[in-house]
């Protein structure tokens, strides 16, 4: 067998390790600037893009505010982006900087986008990076005192709706909304037409729901119990699994026999690229405001549970919500136009 060339061999063998050693040079600063920059974070305000108009979901993070300012020292200036079921605002948020200085600020309607709009110039999946999951909401059905004074319940308001055919209205806080599916899902599972009354947002939603203009909303507990007290509306049902512990008195859907649920949440994502480290401060610093005891006794006051999930807990319920609606949507035949 010959023996190798070793005079040739080796001065090739020199250039490769010289090559390797000045790519890991060069990385080292980019490393080095990356971290930096994580380390220093945030050096400036925060914005929070919010794709809703003003109502329930920047009160309720006006909350965390005082607190996250004292936490990072930096403030957050809220920014709402409503229009086209929470699209708009989403979209500018998947646009932004991945550099941790805009987040978005959003609710269980995330997960119901790809499946109203599949022509979405953003995927919830690729195009965000999960944070945390800030709380659970109480989430509950009620009806207008000025247009449905005598309904008290859900079998109740179904009896009204049979009684006065194609009249029943629901409003909601946007087309393609969690809130629209909710509506669109009571109207499945009743056989019974409802019809869906588009907002920009729940607290539009709201006002003409005082006003007599619609019948009834699904929404959160925390915009609605004010203006209960004050015996403008009426709640007829909560939509979670387990009854409200502000309003124990008032049974489930589930308790009334009819299976539609409203899983709502508040939760806060970033842009695809963002780092890691920048992320793990996020989360961190958003999880302390959450239980906080000058932030988590807010929050229970209005309904809300604190949850401060990680990263990956958010990702794993984000991607479990998207799978859930979208067999609903295509099981009982619910469209955007509807």
């Amino acid at each position: 067998m010959q023996s190798p060339n070793w005079s040739s061999i080796v001065p090739r063998l020199k250039g490769i390790l010289e090559h390797v050693a000045l790519l890991g040079a060069a990385m080292v600063p980019a490393v080095a600037f990356s971290q930096g920059a994580a380390d220093s974070y945030p050096s400036r305000p925060i914005t929070v893009i919010i794709p809703v108009a003003a109502g329930p979901t920047d009160a309720e993070f006006r909350i965390f505010q005082p607190k996250l300012a004292e936490i990072f020292t930096q403030p957050f200036i809220l920014e709402n982006r409503p229009g086209a079921g929470q699209s708009v605002g989403t979209a500018v948020a998947a646009r932004a900087a991945p550099d941790g200085y805009t987040l978005l600020l959003t609710n269980g309607s995330f997960t119901v986008h790809p499946n109203f709009y599949p022509n979405l110039s953003y995927d919830i999946i690729r195009n965000f990076e999960p944070v945390t999951q800030l709380t659970e909401r109480d989430t509950i059905f009620a009806v207008s005192m000025a247009s449905l004074p005598e309904v008290h319940n859900l079998k109740e308001l179904v009896a009204w709706g049979r009684a006065h055919p194609g009249t029943l209205n629901c409003g909601t806080s946007g087309r393609g909304s969690i809130t629209h599916i909710v509506c669109a899902s009571l109207s499945s599972v009743t056989n019974l037409p409802i019809t869906p009354v588009h907002y920009k947002g729940g607290g539009q939603s709201q006002i003409d729901l005082i006003a007599g203009r619609t019948h009834f909303v699904a929404g959160n507990l925390l915009n609605a119990i004010s203006v209960v007290k004050q015996g403008k509306l009426r709640i007829i049902a909560t939509l979670n699994p387990e009854r409200s512990k502000l309003i124990p008195d008032v049974p489930t859907s589930l308790e009334q026999g009819f299976d539609v649920q409203y899983p709502s949440w508040l939760g806060v994502l970033v842009p695809a690229g963002t780092s890691p480290a920048i992320i793990n401060r996020l989360y961190t610093g958003l999880r302390q405001a959450a239980l906080s005891p000058e932030v988590s006794k807010q929050i229970e006051a209005q309904g809300s549970t604190p949850v401060g999930s990680s990263p990956e807990q958010f990702r794993k319920q984000i991607a479990s919500e998207a799978a859930r609606w979208k067999k609903i949507i295509q099981e009982r035949g619910i469209k955007a136009e509807d």
